[in-house]
């Protein structure tokens, strides 16, 4: 073979290697994934060895025998056949099937896969280069193949074991197994690995997993159902219980909408009730702090509605007067916001601390509804701290239309009139409110009932004056409203108060 001869075949070899491996890095390219890395190892190796096969029998080599010849032509084919194979694995299993037929193939599959056919070439291979006996080829693998088999026992086991595992697990889904719980970063031929919570790397065995069992939190959907046990007091009914917790876990970010969250009673214990709290999450790795955040919700839920968490208690005593002045304290800090209130300037100062004194700080958590549109109530709420959102409710249909404050204050007319809510109240971020209900404002006017035609007076020349700007009212209209309105208005507020019937 002359030297122009072996530069074309020279070329001819880069060619025919580099080519497929251009194709495959763009596929990788368009994939946004590197060039397989079986498929520049075994191209490599096919530029080195077809390189030196066609030098050993070009006349430059000079004299060489025939069988390194042969040798090194066996070793040029089966690296040739390694190369033609993992183009084929990528091409056919990694784009055709995995990518586009969206299905999952186990890395130790494919592998295998390849590893059997290049040991067909192989045979091949031998018998038409080097003439080679294929009975005596076939009689001594299968001597070798018994004494391998015995002394790799627990890696065949573990092999096999993980082409299994390949069709329960995937890559990046969350599993628990043998007390381990994290994502799935590799199955390997022997091992799997998992990435912790705690973002440690934990290798186990193919064969262990596959024996004691597999959790997978990703599959046939991602969406897990949490549950959160809390005990309340006997002396609170639990119906009302189960719809404090199912209102509280649905507030929560993070809770699916769909399944709706349910609660229920699990057990009579000693202290209390226990109840069991259902809730759908989408992903389940972020459900440690969910379920911290479901705790949290249900807590400030119930100290808004007295229902009592039972613990076991060791009575201490302070002294009173550190209570009573910390009690006194509190009550001036939520007179001094109910005085900035307009319609209640016409209280004195006892009037005020009157209402104080009965008042009721709450706090609220984002996402919580204050107060539901259509739903009666009795209670006006004042913003210390945190902002709420007002929304209006059309069906399935939900707008917000303006966002209060601390020092701003809503739900009024239910205090006064007891009329429905207008609105849709939810804190936008931690809200701490004062809750002033009818009772209390029962207290102070008893004694004073000319303090209701000042409140209904108040309250009904600043709705008035809204409405007039609203519509561009005139002075004259606004003040004919004022006076017509003032009148329903104090009857309303009467009838609410003390009924139909006054004395």
């Amino acid at each position: 073979m002359n030297v122009g001869v072996l530069i074309g075949g020279f070329i001819g070899i880069v060619a025919v290697v580099l080519l497929p491996i251009l194709g495959v890095g763009y596929l990788s390219y368009r994939r946004s994934r590197s060039i397989p890395l079986l498929v520049l190892l075994s191209g490599a190796l096919t530029l080195l060895l077809g390189s030196a096969a066609l030098f050993l029998r070009s006349d430059a080599a000079g004299d060489v025998s025939h069988l390194a010849r042969s040798g090194l032509d066996v070793a040029a084919a089966l690296s040739a056949s390694f190369f033609l194979f993992s183009l084929l694995d990528v091409l056919i299993i990694g784009e055709c099937l995995i990518e586009r037929g969206n299905r999952y193939i186990p890395d130790v599959v494919r592998h295998l896969l390849i590893g059997v056919e290049v040991v067909a070439a192989g045979v091949l291979v031998l018998w038409l280069i080097m003439g080679i006996n294929l009975v005596a080829l076939v009689a001594l693998p299968t001597v070798a193949a018994a004494v391998v088999g015995v002394a790799l026992k627990d890696t065949l086991a573990r092999f096999f074991a993980g082409v299994e595992l390949g069709k329960v697990v995937k890559v990046g889904d969350w599993i628990a197994t043998m007390d381990k719980e994290g994502t799935v970063t590799h199955i390997g031929m022997e091992h799997i690995m998992l990435k912790t919570r705690e973002q440690d790397a934990i290798s186990l065995p193919n064969d262990s997993v596959i024996g004691a069992g597999v959790t997978n939190y990703s599959r046939p959907t991602s969406t897990h159902l949490c549950s959160v046990y809390v005990e309340a007091a006997y002396r609170t009914p639990p119906e009302l219980v189960c719809e404090t917790l199912v209102q509280a876990a649905a507030a929560v970010p993070g809770v699916l909408e769909e399944p709706r969250p349910y609660a229920m009673v699990t057990a009579f214990n000693e202290s209390g009730i226990q109840y069991r709290v259902k809730f759908p999450i989408a992903e389940y790795a972020g459900y440690p702090v969910i379920e911290s955040n479901v705790r949290t919700y249900v807590w400030h839920a119930f100290a808004r509605r007295g229902i009592e968490i039972p613990f076991p208690q060791r009575v201490l005593h302070q002294p009173i007067e550190a209570l009573a002045e910390a009690t006194e304290k509190t009550i001036q800090r939520i007179a001094g916001r109910l005085s900035t209130i307009d319609f209640l300037a016409a209280l004195n100062q006892k009037q005020v601390e009157t209402l104080a004194r009965e008042a009721r700080m709450e706090m609220y958590l984002p996402g919580e509804r204050v107060v539901r549109q259509g739903e009666p109530g009795q209670d006006l709420f004042v913003i210390v701290s945190g902002k709420a959102d007002v929304r209006l409710e059309q069906g399935s249909l939900s707008s917000v239309v303006t966002t209060l404050s601390a020092g701003q204050f809503f739900g009024e007319m239910s205090l006064l009139t007891g009329e429905p809510r207008s609105a849709t109240v939810v804190a936008a971020e931690p809200l701490q409110v004062i809750a002033v209900g009818k009772e209390a404002l029962i207290q102070v006017v008893h004694e004073d009932r000319r303090l209701v035609e000042q409140i209904g007076e108040v309250v009904a020349r600043r709705h008035a004056a809204t409405a007039a700007a609203k519509e561009q009212l005139s002075r004259e209209a606004a003040a004919l409203a004022a006076s017509s309105q003032t009148r329903s208005l104090v009857e309303r507020i009467q009838n609410f108060l003390w009924g139909s019937k006054r004395t």
